[in-house]
């Protein structure tokens, strides 16, 4: 199956911007699964705030959930972070996938101004994009939960942080690891401008970034409220995605089990009908991809993931599938899983798509802190990540000098604890690493 990807696909899931994400839809549960592989994310259960959680009703334990990401992390969604590209360079790089005209039709990075209300104040002005020509926009990429973290390392943050996609991915992956919920039970929506969750939980639950919205919130009137409805008022519904596969607005086959999507669609519906004794009276009729245009077709081996197995049953579970399964097959991709996947997907979107590293000398990627943000011996930290966290493996500061330097040509060799990073065959620099890549050897 893996030969099935494009390169651009593979290397997508390494970047995992919004508008990757958008082009690439198998890519957002890739995510969610990279999450629900990481000790990370397995270790809050561990934590006294966790304790029992099994125990409680399941809307109890979200609750509970909410409160800790409401505790550990903050929403961020800024220009400087991942850095800058131009729509140019990004819709030539599409173009093999979908056509400009679709890009510019459905995505809001590439002109799309559903919201009227969100585009009175111009988009370009509220992002801070006027500054630059009108043809830059901002990468905008999906965190896992390890960069999520290491965002404590960043000057001017106090906790992790993330944007919407990274707390939606994060939402999806601790709702099952952490509180127990089936996988099937969990669906992923992308509009152009936001992602959240619908979690069938009771009555239903959205998330929206941090917080949690349930039936009687969604009506109750006040602020909060109105921003969580915001997208669904006044954007079409991009993606679904879920366990079964997934549904997109300008792709003519569906993945998604379709019985799962009408049953989907039925509960969002009824859930955004406000209760007769709601404030807020207006029923919003969301605008989701229409299945009655698309061929659903997925051959896909399930998934067969439940709350009641190991972290190690899980991992077996998923390299068993790498074959059969195409959320499986990427989730080492996006997780940075330089021990199971060939390198080349990780170096491209090092090399091409790490703007913001680009500045960084030899001598300060020496200084940086010796530490991965990534536990394990072969999750790898992109050049971006290790600069804009200031810590680096020495296989990942080679990365970080092969993108600095911005080397078209060179190889980078891991052996006896040392990463060494060579150009047209002259050594360029040396740093004890602790990383163990499937290839030893890359050259490119």
């Amino acid at each position: 199956m893996l030969n099935d990807f494009p390169l651009e696909e593979k290397s997508s899931a390494t970047t995992l911007s919004d508008m990757e994400i958008f082009i690439f839809p198998e890519l957002m549960f890739s995510l969610v699964l990279a999450n629900i592989l990481s000790p990370r994310l397995w270790a809050w259960r561990e934590l006294d705030w966790f304790v029992g959680i099994r125990e409680m009703r399941p809307k109890k334990r979200l609750q509970r959930l909410r409160q800790h990401i409401m505790d550990n992390y903050t929403f961020n969604l800024d220009l400087d972070t991942w850095g800058l590209t131009n729509t140019q360079k990004e819709l030539e790089r599409f173009a093999p996938f979908l056509s400009p005209d679709d890009i510019a039709k459905s995505n809001a990075l590439f002109g799309y101004q559903g919201d009227v209300y969100y585009y009175d104040i111009d988009i370009r002005r509220h992002f801070g994009l006027d500054k630059y020509t009108s043809d830059t926009i901002p990468y905008w990429k999906t965190e896992t939960i390890e960069a999520m973290d290491a965002f404590r390392h960043k000057s001017g943050h106090l906790v992790g942080a993330g944007e919407c996609v990274s707390l939606a991915a994060l939402y999806a992956a601790a709702a099952f690891v952490v509180c127990g919920l089936p996988l099937e039970s969990i669906y992923l929506m992308a509009t152009p401008l936001h992602s959240q969750n619908f979690l069938d939980v009771d009555t239903g639950i959205l998330t929206n970034n941090r917080r949690l919205v349930t039936k009687a919130m969604w009506a109750n009137g006040t602020v909060i409220s109105k921003q969580a409805r915001r997208a669904l008022e006044h954007e079409r519904v991009t993606i679904v995605s879920h366990a079964t596969g997934y549904i997109h607005l300008l792709y003519p086959q569906a993945t998604i089990s379709p019985e799962v999507y009408a049953g989907f669609s039925r509960k969002l519906c009824a859930f955004l009908v406000p209760p007769k004794d709601a404030v807020d009276q207006e029923v919003v009729v969301p605008r989701l991809p229409d299945a009655f245009r698309v061929e659903f077709l997925n051959d896909d081996e399930p998934l067969a993931l439940t709350p009641e197995m190991s972290q190690s049953e899980i991992a077996s579970r998923l390299a068993a599938l790498k074959a059969t399964n195409r959320a499986a097959a990427l989730a080492p991709y996006a997780g940075h899983e330089l021990g199971q996947t060939e390198a080349l997907p990780f170096l491209k979107a090092a090399l091409e798509r790490c703007p913001v590293s680009k500045n960084a000398t030899l001598e300060e990627i020496e200084r940086l802190a010796p530490q991965s943000i990534y536990d394990g011996p072969s999750r790898t930290a992109s050049p971006d990540e290790a600069w804009n966290f200031g810590r680096a493996d020495g296989l990942e500061k080679c990365f970080l000098a092969a993108n600095a330097l911005s080397l078209e040509h060179g190889s980078i060799d891991v052996a006896a604890g040392v990463a060494s990073l060579s150009a047209s065959g002259k050594p360029v620099c040396r740093f004890p690493t602790a990383k163990r890549p499937l290839e030893p050897h890359i050259e490119w």
